[in-house]
């Protein structure tokens, strides 16, 4: 999630600027094709980490599931406390 929220950032990567100072001009120029694998690039880990998220929890399910679950109900009224000064 915090990779999608940089891609502004990575896509000014794909920004050309330069000045020059005897007009006193700026020129931006964009490249296309560098913010396209910027872009592509962006996808390929959102994905994978989609595909990890998604693996992390069905392995967590597999372990509950594979999980032995003992609960006692039966009234235990030998477990006293003592207040030992």
């Amino acid at each position: 999630m915090r990779m999608l929220l940089l891609t502004p950032l990575l896509l000014v990567g794909a920004c050309n600027v330069s000045t020059n100072p005897a007009n006193n001009s700026v020129t931006v120029q964009y490249n296309a094709e560098t913010a396209a694998n910027v872009s592509n690039e962006v996808e390929n880990t959102a994905v994978g980490i989609g595909n990890a998220i998604g693996n992390e929890a069905s392995e967590t399910v597999n372990k509950v599931n594979n999980s032995k679950i003992v609960v006692h109900t039966e009234n235990r009224s030998s477990n006293t406390t003592e207040n030992r000064q």
